[in-house]
């Protein structure tokens, strides 16, 4: 948790200040939207390589070099800032590859080292942790963020950032790892590996399902990414105040979510509850254009998309969460890198694609009729997988585990 809250509230905040930074120097939507769409392409683009260096090597030294390596970016960011401040979006974009890169290689060797760290029976809970005190992260990032852009340049902002990663570099040395399966000796070249990954995807196809309809969760919410904001500044005017509530209320859904989670124990296979918490998702998709229709006073606005935001989070909660889960305690050690990395890439494809098509939908539709339509969508996909499930016996009741 310590890592976790560490690495996800210190890069919260940077890519806050970055943001805002760039928004407020170039006056433009489009140089922001540049450096938004550099990490999913760099993800793309790494995915064999992640796969292969998390499936051949040890874990720790991974998780170090890539804290080592993100330090030194932030640092050689904040010389090179302090040196010419004029050349700001390529030294920003530079630091941007940097910390894709390394943050795709700590991500997945910290998801692959779960099984080394923890009893299978504490996995649901380490998770739900895990999902909370990120939240917590993204719900304070933002408005500590904005205190401290106000007193300290973006190259200052690189420095303590730096201090965060180190925090996290000590936990991970203080991380105690199981005795883990013996490592065959592979001459797989990436490519090779890669193969494999897909081979496996193809043989286990509830994952491989599963990956699916993490790529079109996020194809849809594109809907909710995209349209909220257009929803609740343009048509609706909230204010700047009343537009933050809103949004805070999807990390404290998905903080209260988490900790909920950690304290059951779940009766029903980990994928069917993913896929019924869908549903529910699905629902409060389809009542985001309601006070566009029934227009209400701004105040009750505010709270309508406060309670819909935080049911939410809550039940993304209950969808992610279980689903990681059940990859954790199924897929073999040796192949967790390499399927992890290929689950990610599937789960961000999409998302681009969803932004560009709500954003030319939101310009010429009404919004409501937008969300019922994409909420009706995603429930049908989900009532299908579900029937799919129980008649092809996919989901039993018990999970074997490896």
């Amino acid at each position: 948790m310590v890592v976790k809250f560490a690495g996800n509230f210190g890069s919260a905040m940077l890519s806050f200040a970055i943001g805002l930074y760039v928004l407020k120097r170039t006056g433009s939507a489009l140089g922001m939207g540049f450096t938004m769409i550099t990490g999913p392409l760099l993800s793309l683009v790494l995915t064999p390589v992640v796969g292969y260096v998390v499936d051949t090597w040890h874990h720790r030294p991974i998780m170090v070099a890539a804290q080592v390596t993100t330090s030194l970016g932030l640092l050689g960011f904040f010389f090179a800032f302090r040196a010419a401040p004029q050349a700001y979006f390529p030294e920003v974009i530079g630091l941007l590859i940097v910390l894709q890169i390394t943050d795709n290689f700590l991500s997945t060797a910290l998801s692959a080292s779960l099984v080394q760290l923890f009893a299978d029976s504490q996995l649901q809970a380490v998770n739900s942790y895990n999902q909370s005190i990120q939240s917590l992260a993204s719900f304070l990032a933002p408005i500590i963020g904005a205190v401290v852009y106000t007193l300290v340049s973006i190259g200052s902002f690189a420095l303590i950032e730096i201090g965060f990663e180190l925090v996290a570099l000590v936990g991970i040395l203080a991380f105690k790892f199981h005795a883990a399966p013996a490592r065959e000796a592979t001459h797989e070249s990436v490519g090779q590996n890669l193969k494999a990954g897909f081979a496996y995807l193809r043989q286990q196809k509830l994952i491989f399902l599963l990956g699916l309809t993490a790529a079109l969760i996020n194809f849809f919410f594109a809907a909710v990414n995209v349209g909220e904001p257009f929803v609740l500044v343009h048509a609706l005017r909230l204010s700047n105040s009343q537009y933050g509530i809103t949004e805070s209320a999807f990390a404290v859904g998905m903080f209260v979510g988490g900790i909920v989670l950690s304290q059951i124990h779940l009766r029903s296979h980990p994928v069917m509850v993913s896929y019924r918490f869908i549903i529910l998702l699905s629902v409060t998709l389809m009542l985001v254009g309601v006070p566009v229709v029934w227009p209400w006073e701004n105040g009750v606005n505010t709270w309508f998309y406060f309670v819909v935001n935080a049911a939410t989070g809550f039940f993304l909660v209950f969808t992610n969460t279980p689903m990681s889960v059940f990859m954790q305690q199924t897929i073999p050690q040796h192949m967790q890198g390499r399927v992890f990395s290929l689950f990610s890439t599937m789960a961000t494809l999409l998302m681009p694609l969803g932004t560009l098509l709500y954003g030319v939908l939101f310009d010429h539709l009404a919004a409501p009729a937008i969300y019922v339509v994409t909420g009706l969508l995603l429930i049908a996909f989900t009532v299908t997988v579900l029937a799919g499930l129980r008649r092809h016996g996919l989901a039993p009741a018990q999970i074997d585990t490896p």
